[in-house]
C-alpha cells in the first residue's frame, strides 16, 4: 500500500515509497548509496536536487562552451574564406588595372610615334620643296609646259587599262555603295579573287569579260572576321598575291602607311571594305577631303616608284535611300563629295525576285548608263554573285507593295518591243530560247527578239529546269 507524504504521517519509511524510488532512479543517485545512510530523507532530497542542478549547470556550461568554441572555429573559417575571396578580387582588379594602363601606354606610344612620323614627313616636305617667292619665280628661267595637241598625245605612250569589264580604270578611284546586307562584302571578295588571279569575274556578261594580267590585291577587310572569310572561301583557290590585313586599323594615317609599305607593283589594287567602319564621319566634307587627299598622295608616292595603285572603296547608302526609286548619287552617305573625287561610281541595291541590281552612276567609258546588270546571290559552292541579264533599271528594281501585298511583276514591260501583239512565251518558245542560249546567243538579244523582259526569260528557264528535274526524279523512282 503506498504511503502518503502528507503531515498526518510525518515519519514514514521513505525507502518503501515507490514515488521516491522513482525520483531517485530518475536523478540517478540510487547507485551512489547516498540515501541509504541518510537519517533525514528530506535532507537527502535537498542535496540530490542541488547535485542535479549542479550537474545540469555543468552540462549546460560544457555544451554552451563547446558551441561557443565551435562557433569560433566556424567564424574563423568563414572569415578566412571571405578574406581569400577579397584577396583574389583585389588581385584580379589589380591585374585589370595593370592591363588597362598597359593598353593606354601602348596607345599613347603609338599616337606619339605616328605624330613624330607626321612631323618628320612634314619637315622633309618643307625642306625638299622650298617654293620660291613671287619675285624669285620670275628670276628662274621658264621651261615651256605646253606642246601641240597631236604631239602631246604621241609622246604619251601609256594606254588605258581596265578592270572588271571596262568599269574600273587601272590607277583610278572607284566607289561602290549599297545598303547593308545587299552583298557588298561578297562582291568585294569575289572582285579581289578575280583581279588577283586574272580570271573572269562571273558577275559580268560574257561580252564584257576582259582578261588582264594577275596583279597584287590588298583587301582591307574592316567588316568580317577571319573565321567568316574562311567559311566564305571554303573550296576556293585563293591566289598567293591576294593579301588581307591581320591587325585592326584605327585611323587613315595607319591605313595609307600600311598600303604604301605593302604595295609591291608594278600594279596593285586596294579594296577597302567598308570605309565607314574606319571613319564614321565620312559623310562630312572635311573627312572626305582628308581621305581622298591622303589617297592621292599615296598614289603619287607609289607612282614615283613605278607602282600604279587602283583604289576600290566600299561604303553605305545614306539614311534617305529608297530601294523602290531609281538609284542616284544622292543615295550615298556623303554622296556629293565622295562621288566628286571618284573616277567611277557604282551601286549595288536590292532588286525584285531577290536579285541584286548593279548600276553605273559615274564612269569614263561610253557604256550606256541607263542599263543595269541584274545579279543573283548564290550560296553554292560558296557565297558569290552570278550574272543574270542586262535590262532597264525600272524592270530590275523592287516594286513597292500595294495594299500590303508585294508585287514582283514588271511595270515596264510596255516599253519592250512587242512580238505580234503578244508578250507571252509558250513552251515551244522557251525550248527554242534554251537551245539558242546553249548555242551561245545572249539573253538580252533574245529578249528584244521575243519582246519580253530578260528577267522573264530567266524565270521561265528556271521553271523549265525545275520541271525537267522533277520528271527525271519521278522516272527514276518508277
Amino acid at each position: 500500500m503506498p504511503v502518503s507524504l502528507g503531515v498526518a504521517n510525518p515519519a514514514p519509511n521513505i525507502y518503501d515509497n515507490q514515488l521516491f524510488n522513482y525520483i531517485i532512479q530518475i536523478m540517478k543517485f540510487k547507485d551512489l548509496k547516498f540515501f541509504e545512510n541518510s537519517e533525514n530523507p528530506w535532507k537527502a532530497i535537498g542535496f540530490g536536487a542541488i547535485a542535479a542542478a549542479t550537474t545540469a549547470l555543468v552540462t549546460y556550461g560544457v555544451k554552451t562552451g563547446w558551441n561557443y568554441v565551435t562557433s569560433l572555429f566556424q567564424t574563423k573559417a568563414a572569415k578566412d574564406l571571405e578574406d581569400k575571396k577579397l584577396k583574389n578580387a583585389k588581385a584580379l582588379e589589380k591585374e585589370r588595372t595593370k592591363q588597362h594602363k598597359k593598353r593606354l601606354k601602348d596607345k599613347e606610344r603609338h599616337q606619339r610615334r605616328m605624330w613624330e612620323m607626321r612631323e618628320e614627313q612634314r619637315q622633309k616636305r618643307t625642306e625638299s620643296s622650298q617654293q620660291p617667292t613671287a619675285d624669285q619665280a620670275f628670276e628662274v628661267p621658264y621651261v615651256s609646259k605646253v606642246a601641240p595637241f597631236k604631239e602631246s598625245l604621241e609622246n604619251d605612250t601609256r594606254e588605258l587599262e581596265w578592270l572588271v569589264g571596262k568599269k574600273i580604270e587601272v590607277g583610278g578611284r572607284c566607289l561602290i555603295y549599297g545598303p547593308a546586307g545587299v552583298g557588298k562584302s561578297a562582291f568585294a571578295l569575289q572582285t579581289a579573287i578575280h583581279i588577283a588571279g586574272g580570271t573572269e569575274y562571273g558577275f559580268l556578261p560574257s561580252e564584257e569579260e576582259n582578261q588582264h594580267e594577275a596583279q597584287q590585291v590588298i583587301l582591307i577587310d574592316l567588316e568580317m572576321s577571319a573565321a567568316e572569310q574562311k567559311e566564305r572561301t571554303r573550296g576556293i583557290t585563293i591566289p598567293d598575291n591576294l593579301l588581307r590585313n591581320t591587325e585592326p586599323i584605327y585611323n587613315l594615317d595607319e591605313l595609307f602607311r600600311m598600303i604604301e609599305h605593302e604595295s609591291h607593283g608594278p600594279k596593285v589594287t586596294v579594296i577597302i571594305d567598308n570605309i565607314r567602319k574606319l571613319e564614321e564621319e565620312m559623310s562630312q566634307t572635311n573627312q572626305v577631303n582628308e581621305y581622298f587627299s591622303k589617297l592621292e598622295q599615296t598614289q603619287e608616292r607609289l607612282a614615283a616608284k613605278g607602282i600604279i595603285v587602283t583604289f576600290i572603296t566600299i561604303t553605305h547608302t545614306g539614311k534617305d535611300f529608297d530601294m523602290y526609286k531609281p538609284v542616284q548619287l544622292s543615295d550615298i552617305a556623303g554622296g556629293a563629295d565622295l562621288a566628286r573625287f571618284s573616277t567611277s561610281v557604282y551601286a549595288l541595291v536590292p532588286g525584285r525576285d531577290g536579285n541584286v541590281v548593279f548600276k553605273a552612276l559615274k564612269q569614263r567609258n561610253t557604256a550606256r548608263m541607263e542599263d543595269v546588270h541584274v545579279l543573283r546571290i548564290k550560296e553554292s559552292p560558296n557565297l558569290h554573285l552570278d550574272f543574270v541579264c542586262t535590262c532597264k533599271e525600272g524592270d530590275a528594281l523592287s516594286v513597292k507593295p500595294k495594299g500590303g501585298k508585294a508585287s514582283n511583276t514588271s511595270k515596264s514591260t510596255a516599253d519592250a518591243p512587242k512580238k505580234k501583239g503578244n508578250t507571252k512565251l509558250t513552251e515551244t518558245d522557251v525550248d527554242e530560247i534554251i537551245a539558242r542560249i546553249n548555242d551561245g546567243e545572249s539573253i538580252d538579244n533574245l529578249a528584244v527578239e521575243y519582246g519580253v523582259n530578260p528577267i522573264t526569260i530567266q524565270r521561265r528557264m528556271e521553271a523549265k529546269t525545275k520541271v525537267t528535274d522533277s520528271q527525271e526524279d519521278t522516272d527514276q523512282a518508277a
